[in-house]
């Protein structure tokens, strides 16, 4: 290797404090990743039947230094870890970083895919703090413990995934964290000022006030809410991040989803703002233009770049070529970008053996040169100015006179402490406020629910009388409220709060506030809702059950406990949601408390017979509390009819005690008369015991975003060892080099040819068929959509619901021309309208959409989406709906199966997939899984390959690809680019949008479109002829301009003032009127003058039912098996609430309480429908979005889908109430035969898996998990209502709805089962003095009137009512799928 100089790592001399700023140092940082060992493992350690290498190396090694130890030995150094060291023991992520970042100066980290950039920057924010995590080296903040500044709130992190709240706009959003994050002492309108010149810098401005939405917003079928897009959306969390005003930002992947001019406009933003105002700003990117380099060489940046965790630079930028240089590596390339020709290099390139091998080398020696550079030389800078950056195609903003706003018109941030406690409070609630109101599906959703169930529990208990049934049945309706209702809200609150705590939490994580203002905050905008819901219910209820109304004090009392009771519910919700993160995990969290609180309160079970040391759950159960309040209100001194009273109305207080509501209170339900006052403060005390539960574990347990999650478990073990008995034994052969697989690329390719790509080119053409060709015409094609802004005024109640329509255009007159065989790139800026029209191209918009105009595939026009289907395939923007649980490999298989030809074979289906992973660069990652935003797995980059891989497989006619290069590094972006060219050259119709495509593939484009603000067609045409295209129109571009880049700048409306705004607005509408007035000449060119025939009307991509349902079965299978919490969540949902229940119940007597205890365990089987439709919540919604974007794609059918769920779900079912029957009718000692046992099986069976068919159905026709998990609580507790153990008195009219309820049905059964031929151990005395009401079976089920009903029938009814509830939601699902607007 040749000499080279001396390029020294960071001096590490105690750097000087600085007041404004944080000096960042990195010295010999390194990072790895060792799962810790497993229960049985450890357990083996303990006993001294394996040997523990930890304790064992410890004899030997001095213990690893602290992180910010500043004496702490370097690696290799005498002191060091030899053992253990970092570098040869577990999962390595990066090593040995060394870095300075002074003041004022922006750090890039560069690397491609999986070379450990996120990791690093979570590193330097403190948040890789696991088990399983181990480090070295130091992290220095102003030269100490960079803790310090982590608590404190002086780091800023911009994390790679936007957590923030879907139904605020984007001015809101900016508004709430300048108030909550800015000085005290800073105006709110010097704050507004700063926030609108945010607006300004990020190109914000159009989109100010539209509703952010989430990610799954766009397309139709994605459940998601819409609003910006994903690029505004990026810059909304980079806008956030900036008005948090820290003193060292760290911004993960700022400019992915960003044209290149945004991206631009964004760096020189972050570059000045570190400049004016002395932050730290350090930055992950994965393709930054050519004018980057140039402004961070000019404003001091430095840079790391990364390669496969190791670090092949850390410098100065201006001093990163000269160095490259002098390791003989070679020099950029003129007019070639810098950070192109850097990302090259450090990345192994996979095309063939002897392209990895050489480019292996090259990167090794690179590697190899930066370790044993001279640490002790200062940094040199053989070659910097302007003569070097020029050489290297660095040219400043193609806009002429642009500057920056940020630094010119800059809002000056005093210094000082943050907003007070009490205006984050004001601030939190204002903002929860407007984001809860605006969802207005949960809020009727939440209205309506009340309404229903206070109309069938109204119904249900009509009118009651004084009878002995009528007083009973007055006990059970105070149940009904006061734990029922409660139990439903916990649901759907759980679920809310679910979703909102990840903001919180994000928030939290960068110091915003505390627990203490969110937990206050959560409550006060919640209130009015709160107080709404339980007024509305009681109300209903109240008036229409004939309560007493002797007195207005006792409705006033009433209404009062139900919306206390709503009110604790609530903080009890907060409460799961803070101890336990997922809506799956937190509502089988409550629901298990819930279950004990439910069970004390002695209405099911006669409190004498609850085990003693359970007995002191009721005075934690604040539904017990609630139940008493509201039966001593009803009862207390109020004598019901009674027919022995004298005809003077005198009363016998011996035959008249059954309607004496003081000794109903005292005797039959152990409540104390005139119970309602006093136990009010003891309600208030429930309240804030919850929320000082809530905040003990948000205080305690700060969730990080980016935990790298936790180590195998024992039921890790047991899931893994299980796993091996369905998975491939070992792989199918594919062909090897003497049978043509691409890996037997010749060795001899020349490393030039593979760095131009020219070798990717042969990758995939093997076996590539030509397709009969596609011409897809847009003619006159607009695309508008209507928004609603719902908004709560409480300036007037008249004023007080406004509704506003407004139309938003997203496409306007476009006209464009696709041909056949050749690649088309769609150019524009964010919210231009590049995505909708790909989506109006394949038939995928939402119905809400209005679109006119006309799309022709060669001479159909308009053709349907199974015609379309036939001949395209889509890659979506997103790659949130990949299972995360598959390796890419499995991905791709499954992918290949599907869609491939049944005619061939599966080794050559999986050959094909061999040659994909070659293509796309994903060997190393393989056999990992995919993961996703909360499970760890493949890196973004990575995910976003095997989106492309999956549609590859296929080869249509079309293909269809959003962003294919978005979060992807330049080697690989380009690889891509490269193989789309060929697809395109054999004769297939290849059309992507792309956002910052780079100088060297620029050329392999055959066509651009250009799309502007406002969604118009600028250009469409030839890419080789744009640039004069746009000299013609009196724009030229620049030298060693990349075109893209020159186009992108030209066309965009730049925002950052009025005056720049103007200008450029008037460039793009002359590039617009004057594409109008010649697009019909230029467009004919494109376009044949033979005729193109018509499109077939079958769908040669979709899969039978015979081929998917057993693929579908299988992968899904896998994926969930996987899943440990997911599976045992499943399971284990219905079985805790049996053994709940078991705990209150067993062992059953024969005493006359006992037949209130069998009444009371039967009416609690009906909760267990409620576990199967929450175990269907947490899965099948995700599954679904990714069947519909399947079905939409044409790959198989909804009953394929359908019954794959079925197959993989009965098992679960099966386990699940197979272990209720063993709690509920076994270990409780029930009548145990193999008749009862066997029926009690069944019928739980039936619950939970009719609570999986309500699920489903709902969730199929609304994608709102909120909203449906209301509706369907409402629904199931209706009929739970009526299964006859509660009221004995239904109205007709119910009894009739009630012939659908499966608990009608299954009650029947199990009651028979329990009460035929039963005889109660009752006295003479008992029975006479009515002790004992019920002696034998026979007088239950008569007095439930089921002693005449025909047990075979109802059984059989049972099980059809059960399938037909399956068939209903398969039909759900069918008819959904049919309107494909879904």
């Amino acid at each position: 290797m040749a000499s080279t100089p001396a390029i020294s790592s960071p001096p590490f001399s105690d750097p000087v404090s600085s007041t404004t700023g944080i000096e960042l140092t990195l010295r010999n940082l390194s990072l790895s990743v060792i799962p810790p060992p497993s229960l049985l493992t450890r357990l083996a350690r303990k006993l001294h039947l394996t040997s523990n290498p930890d304790k064992s190396s410890s004899k030997d090694q001095s213990t690893s230094p602290n992180l910010d130890d500043e004496d702490a030995p370097a690696s290799g150094s005498p002191g060091a870890r030899t053992d253990r060291d970092l570098r040869n023991v577990g999962i390595n992520i990066f090593r040995d970083v060394d870095l300075i970042v002074k003041p004022g100066q922006v750090c890039i980290i560069l690397g491609g895919s999986g070379s450990g950039k996120t990791t690093l920057l979570n590193t330097i924010a403190g948040r890789m703090n696991g088990p399983e995590v181990t480090m070295s080296g130091s992290i220095k903040c102003n030269g100490t413990k960079a803790k310090k500044f982590w608590n404190d709130g002086s780091v800023g992190y911009l994390q790679q995934n936007d957590f923030l709240m879907p139904f605020l706009t984007v001015r809101e959003t900016l508004n709430y964290a300048a108030h909550l994050r800015l000085p005290r002492s800073m105006s709110s309108q010097k704050k507004r000022e700063l926030v609108e010149l945010v607006l300004l810098e990020l190109g914000l401005k159009e989109c100010a006030d539209t509703r952010v939405g989430d990610a799954g917003g766009g397309e139709s079928g994605s459940g998601g809410i819409r609003g910006i897009s994903g690029g505004e959306r990026r810059r909304v969390s980079a806008g956030v991040q900036l008005l948090t005003d820290p003193k060292m930002l760290l911004c993960d992947e700022v400019t992915s989803g960003l044209d290149a001019f945004s991206s631009y406009e964004v760096m020189k933003s972050l570059t000045k703002l570190a400049q004016s105002s002395q932050k730290t700003i350090v930055i992950s990117i994965h393709q930054p233009r050519s004018e980057i380099f140039k402004l961070l060489s000019e404003a001091d940046g430095q840079m790391v770049l990364l390669s496969r965790g190791d670090v092949i630079y850390s410098g100065p930028v201006r001093s990163v070529l000269p160095w490259i240089e002098s390791t003989s590596v070679g020099a950029c390339p003129t007019g070639v970008n810098p950070f192109d020709y850097l990302l090259d290099l450090s990345m192994v390139d996979f095309a063939s053996e002897a392209i990895e091998k050489s480019t292996a080398v090259r990167r090794d020696l690179l590697v190899q040169a930066w370790a044993q550079r001279d640490k002790g030389s200062a940094h040199a800078n053989p070659i910097s100015g302007p003569s070097m950056l020029a050489s290297s195609g660095g040219e400043p903003s193609t806009l002429p006179g642009h500057t920056s706003s940020f630094v010119s018109l800059s809002v000056a941030i005093p210094k000082g402490a943050g907003p007070s406690l009490w205006s984050q409070i004001r601030v939190l609630t204002s903002r929860g406020w407007r984001n809860q109101i605006r969802d207005s599906l949960v809020i009727w959703g939440c209205i309506g629910e009340c309404i229903v169930i206070g109309l069938a529990v109204g119904a249900i208990f009509y009118q009651l009388d004084d009878s002995p049934a009528g007083i009973r049945s007055r006990s059970s309706l105070v149940y009904s409220v006061g734990a029922i209702q409660a139990y439903l809200m916990l649901m759907i609150l759980i679920y809310r709060l679910s979703q909102e705590i990840v903001v919180y939490d994000r928030e939290r994580m960068d110091r915003w506030y505390g627990p203490l203002p969110h937990l206050i905050s959560t409550c006060l905008y919640a209130a009015p809702p709160n107080i709404l819901y339980p007024v509305v219910f009681s109300a209903i209820v109240y008036y229409m059950t004939g309560l007493r109304t002797d007195s207005v004090q006792h409705f006033g009392w009433w209404l009062l406990v139900n919306v206390l009771m709503q009110f604790i519910t609530f903080t009890f919700a907060v409460m799961c949601s803070s101890l336990v993160r997922g809506f799956s995990s937190a509502s089988l969290f409550g629901n298990a408390i819930f279950a004990f609180f439910g069970l004390s309160t002695g209405f099911f079970i006669v409190t004498s017979s609850i085990p003693v040391w359970l007995r002191w759950i009721k005075y934690l159960a604040y539904p017990n509390l609630c139940y008493s309040i509201l039966a001593s209100n009803e009862f207390t001194d109020n004598r019901f009819g009674c027919p022995y009273a004298g005809a003077d109305g005198a009363w016998d207080p011996v035959r008249c005690a059954p309607w004496d509501g003081n000794a109903i209170l005292t005797e039959q339900l152990d409540i104390k008369t005139h119970y309602y006052p006093e136990p009010i403060a003891k309600l208030l005390c429930y309240f804030f015991g919850f929320l000082v539960l809530a905040w003990l574990a948000l205080t305690i347990n700060v969730v990080n975003p980016t935990s790298m999650g936790t180590g195998p478990t024992l039921l890790d073990l047991f899931i893994n060892q299980a796993a091996k008995m369905f998975s491939r034994k070992k792989p199918l052969a594919v062909p090897g080099p003497e049978t043509g697989s691409i890996a037997s690329s010749d060795a001899s390719i020349d490393l030039d040819k593979a760095r131009l790509g020219e070798t990717r080119l042969d990758v995939f053409s093997k076996g590539l068929e030509r397709k009969d060709p596609v011409t897809i015409r847009v003619e006159g094609l607009c695309l508008s959509v209507s928004l609603s802004k719902f908004e709560w005024s409480f300036a007037g109640m008249l004023k007080g619901l406004r509704w506003e329509k407004t139309e938003k255009q997203l496409l306007k007159d476009v006209d464009v021309v696709f041909p056949a065989g050749e690649l088309t790139a769609i150019l524009g800026g964010s919210g231009a309208g590049k995505t909708s029209l790909l989506n109006t191209l394949l038939h995928r918009t939402s119905s809400n959409l209005k679109i006119k105009g006309s799309i022709f595939y060669n001479d159909t026009r308009n053709p349907s989406l199974r015609m379309i289907n036939g001949v395209s395939s889509y890659v979506r923007q997103d790659d949130n709906f990949l299972l995360s649980h598959l390796t890419v490999r499995e991905t791709l298989q499954y992918a290949a199966e599907l869609r491939m030809d049944s005619s061939m074979s599966k080794a050559d289906k999986y050959a094909k997939v061999e040659d994909i992973i070659e293509l796309l660069g994903l060997r190393e990652c393989a056999d990992v899984i995919v993961g996703s935003s909360a499970v760890k797995g493949c890196s973004g980059g990575q995910r976003r390959r095997v989106s492309i891989g999956i549609q590859l497989v296929t080869e249509p006619a079309c293909l269809f690809l959003d962003e294919p290069t978005s979060g992807l590094d330049a080697l690989t972006a380009k690889a891509v680019v490269l193989t789309l060219k060929q697809i395109a050259a054999s004769g297939r119709t290849v059309v992507c949008t792309i956002h910052q495509p780079r100088a060297d593939i620029w050329h392999v484009f055959d066509n651009v479109v250009l799309l502007v603000t406002g969604g118009c067609a600028a250009y469409s045409g030839r890419a080789d002829r744009v640039v004069e295209y746009f000299e013609d129109a009196g724009h030229v571009a620049p030298m060693f301009t990349n075109v893209p880049d020159f186009i992108l700048d030209t066309a965009s409306v730049n925002l950052r003032s009025l005056e720049l705004e103007e200008k450029t607005r008037r460039i793009v509408d002359a590039l617009v009127n004057r594409f109008n007035a010649n697009k019909h000449v230029m467009l004919a060119s494109q376009l044949s003058k033979e005729s193109l025939g018509e499109l077939a009307k079958i769908n040669p991509q979709f899969a039978s039912f015979g081929k998917a349902f057993p693929i579908l079965t299988h992968r899904s299978f896998v994926n969930t098996f996987r899943q440990k919490g997911l599976y045992f969540n499943r399971i284990c949902q219905p079985v805790i609430v049996a053994i709940i229940m078991t705990i209150f119940f067993a062992p059953l007597g024969n005493g006359p309480a006992d037949v209130t205890s069998r009444f009371g365990l039967l009416q609690q089987t009906s909760p267990i429908v409620f576990s199967g439709m929450l175990n269907n919540v947490a899965i099948y919604p995700f599954e679904r979005d990714i069947a519909y974007r399947e079905i939409s794609d044409g790959g198989y059918s909804a009953t394929s889908f359908f019954f794959s769920f079925l197959v993989n779900e009965v098992p679960l079912e099966i386990l699940g109430s197979l272990g209720v029957t063993v709690f509920m009718l076994v270990i409780t000692q029930m009548k145990t035969t193999v008749l009862t046992f066997f029926t009690f099986w069944v019928v739980m069976f039936g619950y939970i898996n009719a609570g999986e068919s309500i699920g489903s159905a709902f969730s199929t026709f609304a994608t709102h998990a909120g909203f449906n998990i209301t509706v369907m609580s409402a629904v199931i507790s209706v009929f739970s209502f009526m299964t006859g153990f509660m009221s004995l008195n239904i109205p007709k009219w119910l009894s009739a709805i009630n012939h659908v309820s499966l608990f009608k049905y299954g009650s029947l059964v199990m009651t028979r089962n329990e009460f035929d031929g039963i005889t109660f151990d009752c006295s003479a005395e008992q029975i006479s003095g009515g002790a004992c009401p019920y002696p034998t079976g026979e007088s239950v089920l008569e007095l439930l009137q089921f002693q005449d009903k025909n047990w075979d029938l109802y059984m059989g009814l049972f099980i059809m009512v059960v399938v037909v509830y399956r068939l209903l939601a398969w039909l759900a699902l069918v008819a959904k799928v049919k309107g494909h607007r879904w």
